[in-house]
């Protein structure tokens, strides 16, 4: 199958891989020339023309930083809209926001191109393996249209309702995610002041109903090893976090922890270095409590 995806950072590179070795024919664009030049090299054809992209490709990814470059990317004279017919996909994979997923769709919708959003959660180990989570918005018959598509990198996929639902789930699951990372930060600081072991907490909080991804994985394996390399950055997680409490003052909802969660990632923001992995999060809580979370 000819597929176009455009974005190979982090997530969108490994994403693009996985496609290949599922044997699927590749045209990739991106602004970095030099990540396009390796993708040459492993089989995938490549441009530096968005509409000429759009016409070679019946689906097209983005796996984007924004909101703001999707929708450049899509609908700017030189964009994808000029180059898509209609009956095309566009899967868009990045994480966005919902209000902007919807207005691109209905432009898109104008001209007979459908679309989906389908941001995925799992982080780059899982997407090298084909293992993310997929959660899907748009119309019923297009999301399963493509499902064969989505499972070449997921083994989890949920269609999740209308287009802008993938959206915001996504930003919600992130939400959580932030929240039991700090909670979990927290936890595991006080117990280290009271003299127990940060592995044998993470221990009984695992096989208890203190349990989370965060004290299962990204502590162990990240914070404890003191590697901080979970493949998220700090700017992404603190980018969703914006997107979703936008959407909780937008609708009026209540958010007692949920603004407390954005501050305090806001916060640690300020004092990462740019680029940083988001598990240095546990750094600020360290630095506030004057200790490390290792043995």
């Amino acid at each position: 199958m000819n597929i176009g995806l455009i974005g190979l950072g982090n997530m969108g590179g490994r994403i693009a891989k996985r496609l290949m070795e599922r044997g699927h024919q590749l045209c990739v664009y991106d602004v970095n020339s030099d990540l396009l030049e390796d993708f040459r090299t492993l089989g995938a054809k490549t441009t530096d023309s968005l509409p000429d992209l759009a016409r070679s490709c019946y689906y097209v990814m983005t796996v984007l930083p924004n909101a703001d470059v999707v929708k450049s990317v899509v609908l700017e004279k030189e964009g994808l809209i000029t180059g898509m017919e209609p009956g095309n996909v566009l899967i868009d994979i990045t994480s966005s926001v919902p209000d902007v997923t919807t207005e691109v769709g209905e432009s898109l919708d104008q001209r007979g191109i459908r679309m989906l959003d389908a941001p995925v959660s799992g982080g780059l180990k899982r997407a090298e393996e084909g293992e993310l989570a997929v959660m899907a918005g748009g119309d019923e018959k297009t999301f399963s249209e493509v499902l064969p598509l989505l499972n070449d990198i997921g083994s989890n996929i949920t269609h999740v309702g209308e287009l802008g639902a993938g959206h915001t789930i996504k930003v919600l699951n992130n939400l959580v995610s932030a929240t039991t990372f700090a909670i979990t930060a927290e936890a595991l600081s006080i117990g280290i002041k009271k003299g127990l072991s940060p592995s044998k907490m993470l221990e009984v909080i695992n096989h208890s109903t203190g349990r989370n991804n965060s004290s299962e994985n990204k502590f162990p394996q990240h914070v404890l090893t003191r590697k901080f390399d979970v493949g998220f950055a700090m700017d992404l997680m603190c980018k969703d976090l914006t997107i979703a409490t936008d959407i909780i003052r937008n609708e009026k909802m209540p958010a007692f922890v949920s603004d407390t969660v954005y501050q305090l990632w806001q916060y640690a923001q300020s004092k990462s270095e740019k680029g940083a992995d988001h598990s240095v999060y546990a750094k600020l809580i360290e630095e506030m409590s004057g200790l490390e979370i290792k043995d």
